[in-house]
């Protein structure tokens, strides 16, 4: 199973790549549209991350992804919407382990 970032942001490719995750930096609509099309075709592909912005680039194919539900589609937080960070960290461990941070 593979992990991918496809982001239009370089801080948030740098530090999942330090984790690494393999991440893809687009620049365009069309570089994000065809990167995420080879992305849901590869069978091999489990989660395909992506940050805020690229919702504004491709929400169609993004729509078509999350109704496939194949590969997992998963938002993260980047350091645009860093006033949500710490709601939507928390809320993430609150649902993976069940404990809540305050």
């Amino acid at each position: 199973m593979k992990l991918l970032l496809i982001t239009e942001r370089t801080d948030a490719s740098i530090g999942l790549r330090l984790a690494g995750v393999q991440t893809i930096n687009v620049r365009n609509a069309e570089a994000a549209a065809a990167e995420l099309n080879c992305a849901r075709s590869d069978a091999d592909m489990g989660v395909l991350m992506i940050t805020p912005g690229m919702e504004k680039l491709c929400p169609d194919i993004l729509a078509e992804i999350r109704s496939a539900g194949r590969p997992l589609l998963v938002t993260i937080p980047d350091s645009d919407n860093k006033n949500e960070n710490t709601s939507v960290i928390s809320d993430y461990i609150k649902n993976a382990i069940g404990i809540k941070i305050d």
